[in-house]
């Protein structure tokens, strides 16, 4: 008995998990009405069949699935797969087939597309897309018939078995999809809600011309665009290169070919399309009640929905945007990533994404209800445009409204950012009321948390350390998945209790520094600035100043050792390891260096970049310039004193200015933000080393996936998101070598692109390459005081770092922690983002470092070469002599 194909439409819903996961999606859309393409399903049962007659029984689903993997061999399956491949049809069954290919083909296909349909795939809870095989612009009805055994056999390749056994199948049904090819003009993926942030407010599309499998697979770089369900506004539109596109061939099956050069800087979209598409998603996902993964094909005016799986493992989201009246319509809304962009600079990884954007959201959430604010359910507080995360400005500082006298000029004044008039003038207020009646309460709980704070630090750190401990010595590649998940899950646990100790520390810290800055101005006016950087200078045992300084030291134990020193000196930065030192005393030092903070490096919130203990090319640059220089003419210990000086003699002016009944508790005030400072950067190296724990867990998953999807590459984790992470290591995930492949190519363009502004209203613009600077002024923030001249060397990324020289101005995007060392040979520092309390300005003016941050395009507008002079104290940049070569690689890569 070998049941029939049937129209996919005639399949009731109570009988199509019969026909497997795809051809049930199908058959459901077929029945609500939406164009899909002309298709008959050929049920498991056929395949049950087909198999129990050409196969022996050990050589089946079944007993594969509980046999020993070492029976497994990939040799064995292809003689398995052969046989299925090679076995005659039944007569009835092949009868059948040939009479629905016959239709088809009738019916205006020019040819078929022939999939495979898992009982195991496309689930609500789960997903295997793409595990088994399907044909394309199958074009005879012999083809047809060698696609469906083709099909059948792909049940028996390695990876499908893996994935089968991990998520405890006993056995495995397969059914065929027979659909009409779509010859489509363009063609991709549409997501109707956005499956990185957990935004349901958005539909993402990817699109490209030619076939849509050249998006599923990750061969192109396709258009990406975000649209608004509601209001049909573009949030963001990213061209893809599309540099190729995949046609029907003809002779049959699918060919590359080149899409003209005029072609390919267009979307591939008409404005009505989208809106098409749109609405399609909206009326795809009103109808299952769930989000979907949508596969779509336009040809010609036709618009096909090829598939509509869930979308699994989406991404945890607090809030969705708010439609409410009392915020201003979305192409108002000011967001900006000057503050936040130094913590997570550049383009992030879907996993970091994931990770850090529901640590920052829960984390503001948090600050707010421990100041007594009131914060909407719905706020929409961070977002993400063109791989970039950014805050929402507009959300923020309204909620901040609510503490009277609490302007943004002053908030941004710390934290950095623009649109300063437009936020004074149209930021929605919020009354102050609720905030008020919770004062006393609120005060109250401040007063205690702050008398309780050192001793909730210390046992935090305490069960941190042990905790750390544990996880540090386990061997993850000894694990078992669901072992790996649950290092995952402490992972989790641990962000969240150090962020909650960070960013208790992190408010007390802001509004200290709020009070303080009120009462500078009133006493200093004009000096307010300027006396405030420098109070906040020569502050004794800085967590992220102990790095540098410590590097520093170990350079002069290498004076002192010769046979390290000649490695150091005549050895290539980029490719020296601890390792090839001789033992000594550099080489413990050094041991001992990694072993405190080898977690760190540049970019330390990105996941996926390396830290210091896997990549120290900028600790050994910096060891060398070191050495190179005149041990007495170069001594940090020189420049802590000089900062202390500055910071003193700022307490004595701050103490002639103020009256005398104003001065003690302004100087308790003082001190409270000093406290602060140093409990928030030694909290923030917590985090880090959390962070580091993400990474091992990632680099882990990745080479488990490498070995069942070696074509995912062998950093696939990173491009996975977090809850998808833990559906691989539970078995529920399978195949995510396209999604894979696809969100590295989306990745890679969107670091292609220059960077958006820091700070802009509605949707990101799109930028001119800007010119070089010549003999103008670039202004920005000054973090840390004094006035130097010299050469720039502009680093977007550490891979350029061994070019550095002793002495040269270092303009970078962001300079977190991880840049540190480089500080203390460098004669100043310009960096794009950051504020005066971002970590790589506490540092500097530690250091005695002259540096100007928040400068607009800096590294755009600097050329290496460039002669500039850095004023600190005025918070300017002048290029005095610009670089009239040729432009150097400065190393654009992320």
């Amino acid at each position: 008995m070998h049941p029939p194909p049937r129209r996919v439409e005639t399949i009731s819903a109570r009988r199509a998990s019969a026909y497997g996961g795809k051809a049930r999606s199908v058959a459901a859309l077929a029945r609500a009405g939406f164009r899909v393409p002309a298709a008959w399903a050929l049920p498991t049962a056929s395949a049950d069949d087909f198999l129990a007659a050409a196969l022996p029984e050990e050589d089946r689903a079944a007993a594969l699935l509980s046999a020993p993997s070492s029976m497994l061999s990939e040799e064995r399956l292809e003689r398995i797969a052969a046989r299925v491949r090679a076995a005659p049809l039944p007569d009835t069954l092949e009868r059948s087939l040939r009479r629905v290919v016959r239709e088809l083909l009738a019916d205006g296909a020019g040819s078929l597309a022939i999939r495979s349909s898992s009982t195991e795939e496309d689930q609500d809870a789960a997903s295997a897309a793409g595990l088994h095989a399907t044909f394309l612009n199958v074009r005879t009805e012999d083809a047809a018939l060698d696609a469906v055994r083709a099909c059948w056999a792909s049940l028996f390749s390695f990876r499908a078995l893996a994935y089968l056994r991990s998520v405890g199948a006993r056995d495995a049904g397969i059914g065929v999809l027979i659909q009409a090819m779509v010859p489509a003009d363009a063609s991709g993926v549409m997501f109707t809600m956005n499956p990185l942030t957990g935004d349901d407010s958005e539909v993402v599309i990817d699109a490209t011309f030619g076939l849509g499998c050249a998006v599923a697979d990750g061969r192109v770089s396709p258009d990406t665009l975000r649209v608004e369900k509601g209001t049909r506004a573009r949030r963001d539109c990213v061209l893809g290169e599309k540099e190729l596109r995949i046609v029907c061939d003809p002779a049959g099956g699918v060919r590359e070919e080149e899409v003209p050069l005029e072609q390919r800087s267009r979307c591939a979209l008409s404005d009505d399309v989208i809106e098409r598409l749109v609405d399609l998603a909206s009326r795809v996902e009103d109808h299952f009640e769930a989000p979907r993964d949508v596969e779509w094909a336009l040809a010609g005016s036709e618009l096909y929905v090829l598939q509509a799986r869930p979308i699994t493992a989406v991404a945890a989201v607090a809030t969705p945007p708010r439609r409410g009246s009392d915020m201003p319509a979305r192409d108002s809304l000011v967001w900006s990533n000057v503050n936040v962009g130094e913590a997570l600079p550049g383009v992030a990884t879907p996993l970091t994404w994931s990770v850090l954007s529901g640590f920052s959201e829960l984390g503001f959430r948090r600050a707010f209800a421990s100041l007594g604010l009131s914060v909407p359910k719905d706020a929409e507080l961070v977002g993400s445009f063109r791989g970039r995360i950014y805050l929402n400005l507009t959300e923020l500082l309204s909620i901040l409204s609510q503490v009277p006298g609490l302007r943004p000029r002053t908030l941004l004044s710390l934290g950095g950012g623009g649109q300063v008039e437009r936020l004074e003038t149209d930021l929605p207020k919020r009354s102050s009321a609720r905030f008020l009646l919770r004062l006393p309460l609120t005060a109250a709980r401040f007063a205690r948390e702050n008398v309780g704070l050192t001793a909730r630090v210390e046992q935090f750190e305490e069960a941190f350390e042990n905790e750390r401990r544990r996880l540090r010595e386990l061997d993850l590649r000894l694990l078992p998945p669901l072992g790996l998940d649950r290092v995952l899950r402490d992972a989790e646990r641990l962000l969240d209790e150090a962020g909650t100790v960070l960013l208790s520390a992190y408010g007390n810290l802001l509004l200290s520094v709020v009070a303080l800055g009120a009462a500078l101005k009133l006493a200093a006016g004009d000096e307010a600035a300027a006396l405030g950087r420098d109070l906040s200078t020569g502050i004794a045992d800085l967590e992220s100043a102990a790095p540098g300084l410590a590097l520093w030291h170990i350079a002069q134990t290498c004076r002192a050792d010769p046979a390290a020193r000649d490695v150091i000196l005549g050895g290539s930065p980029e490719t020296l390891r601890i390792q090839d030192l001789p033992d000594g005393k550099t080489r413990r030092a050094l041991e001992r260096f990694l072993a405190a903070y080898g977690r760190r490096g540049p970019r330390e919130g990105e996941l996926a970049a390396p830290r210091w203990e896997e990549d120290p090319a900028l600790l050994f640059v910096t060891l060398a310039l070191h050495l190179g220089r005149d041990v007495e003419g170069a001594r940090p210990v020189d420049a802590e004193h000089r900062q202390r000086v500055i910071r003193e003699q700022a307490e004595r002016r701050l103490a002639e200015l103020l009256p005398l009944i104003a001065r003690g508790p302004v100087r308790n005030l003082l001190a409270l933000a000093q406290r602060f400072l140093r409990l928030r950067e030694r909290l923030r190296a917590h985090v880090t080393e959390v962070l580091g724990l993400f990474r091992r867990v990632a680099l882990d998953s990745s080479r488990r996936l490498a070995t069942l999807e070696p074509e995912a590459g062998t950093d696939a984790a990173f491009y996975l998101s977090q809850g998808e992470l833990h559906a691989v290591l539970r078995g529920e995930l399978s195949r995510v070598a396209p999604r894979v492949r696809r969100r590295r190519r989306q990745v890679d363009r969107d670091r292609a692109l220059p960077d958006p502004p820091g700070t802009f209203v509605g949707y990101p613009p799109e930028l001119p390459e800007p010119k070089p600077v010549e003999g103008g002024e670039l202004s920005g923030i000054g973090a840390s005081g004094g006035v130097v001249e010299g050469i720039a060397r502009v680093l977007r990324d550490p891979s350029g770092v061994a070019a550095f020289r002793e002495g040269e101005i270092l303009v970078v995007p962001c300079a977190d922690v991880g840049w540190s060392p480089l500080f203390l040979v460098a004669g100043a520092v310009v960096t794009d983002l950051g504020g005066p309390l971002s970590h790589a300005a506490i540092v500097l003016r530690e250091y005695g470092v002259p540096s100007v941050v928040n400068v607009v395009d800096g590294t755009r507008r600097i050329r290496t070469g460039d002669r500039v002079r850095v004023d600190g104290d005025r918070g300017r940049v002048v290029v005095l002599e610009a670089e009239t070569s040729e432009p150097v690689d400065e190393h654009v890569v992320d």
